[in-house]
């Protein structure tokens, strides 16, 4: 089948976006150098670029020396994706541009309830909020809601909402309030996509969301792994200690009611900036506790690398009290307790921590428009 001319243009116009997205900056003389265009191609496709508000110019005398050098560069505002994370007791909604940094932000303090009520406050809060953009509607790609629940295979229903105390809602109890798409996303899996987003090395990895609740999801050959039914797996349920602790879905012994940050509390008896200044002073009973819970932390690590084998990232609220002391003595601790001795992984705290799920679903929507631009595979 022959190509025709249009096609020639709009692939030559994709090959110069690509270029342009995957470089901080780029003259016209290294586009024409590396893409082997004529210049006159390349200015016909920048100005096209530059109608469509997909690139700007800035300049740089460091390449000439003399006059700047007129650049082309990604524009990173051209399009907006809203991520929003529902949780008990608070509502975050927050736009993210499409280099997943964070435009603007807000909080809303209120109890979850599946009424009508709530999900009417909802719907005003977040269209002021979209509304106060400096953008127009038609740049905005979408509303992606993080959920402390399991979203059913249909992407529209709640499987699991034990969490917010109710799994009778639904996608279009959030939607009705907007004219964007809205779709719905398990928090630790929008956690995950938000880490391997600014760490695309991960290939291979497990990302245990430490917050008030127990969170996980898996990373496998360098994308984050969906499955129909219990998302990206539900690693806080494995069982730890058969017959422990009560575990708030009713089993006794899971690993959230050893590893979440909600048993780390439970256990210290105060609020987490205070407990983390007494561990930081030495104080003896603070240090014992903190180091109980890591070794809990521990022992569901290696239990989850004899199944995965892979390396851990640590997010989620306790992720910006670890030390390099705290993650070598976890590492320990993992090594001490495992058959497999000799076999090195790597563990490392995650870029966001409590703010990982937000932005990874707003990112839900950025890698979607991305590939249909054909500037990642």
């Amino acid at each position: 089948m022959s190509i025709t001319t249009t096609e020639i243009r709009k692939l030559n116009c994709n090959m110069v976006y690509r270029m342009i997205y995957e470089n901080d900056g780029v003259s016209k003389d290294m586009m024409s150098r590396t893409l082997h265009f004529s210049l006159p191609t390349i200015s016909q496709n920048l100005k096209t670029l530059l109608a469509e508000n997909k690139i700007c110019r800035s300049s740089d005398r460091t390449i000439t020396g003399g006059r700047p050098a007129v650049l082309y560069k990604f524009n990173a505002s051209a399009r907006i994706a809203i991520g929003v994370e529902v949780l008990a007791e608070r509502l975050h909604i927050a736009a993210v541009n499409l280099r997943g940094e964070i435009l603007r932000e807000d909080t809303l303090d209120i109890s979850f309830l599946a009424d009508a009520t709530y999900f009417s406050i909802f719907g005003a809060w977040a269209d002021r909020f979209i509304r106060s953009l400096a953008c127009s509607p038609s740049d905005i790609l979408g509303i992606t809601v993080a959920l402390q629940g399991i979203i059913a295979a249909d992407g529209e229903h709640i499987m699991y909402g034990k969490i917010l105390n109710s799994s009778s809602f639904s996608r279009s109890d959030f939607a009705r309030h907007f004219s964007l798409p809205l779709s719905l996303i398990h928090d630790a899996e929008a956690a995950a996509i938000a880490e391997h987003w600014y760490n695309p090395a991960l290939e291979n990895a497990v990302y245990l969301s430490l917050n008030p609740f127990l969170g996980s999801a898996i990373i496998s050959r360098g994308s984050v792994l969906h499955l129909p039914q219990l998302s990206s797996g539900t690693i806080e349920h494995m069982t730890l200690h058969p017959d422990g602790r009560l575990c708030y879905c009713g089993k006794r012994g899971c690993a959230d009611a050893y590893c979440s940050a909600n048993s780390l509390l439970g256990s210290a008896a105060e609020n987490l900036p205070g407990f983390f200044q007494h561990v930081c002073e030495g104080n003896i009973r603070a240090v014992q506790i903190w180091h109980n819970y890591l070794r809990e932390l521990a022992l569901l690590i290696d239990n989850l690398r004899m199944v995965m084998g892979s390396d851990i990232v640590i997010g989620g609220l306790l992720a910006k009290y670890f030390t390099a002391e705290d993650l070598q003595y976890l590492k320990n601790s993992v090594l001490a307790y495992t058959t497999f001795k000799t076999v090195d992984f790597q563990l490392c705290t995650g870029y966001h921590a409590e703010k990982a799920a937000l932005i990874g679903a707003a990112i839900t929507r950025i890698y979607s428009y991305l590939k249909e631009e054909a500037l990642i595979p």
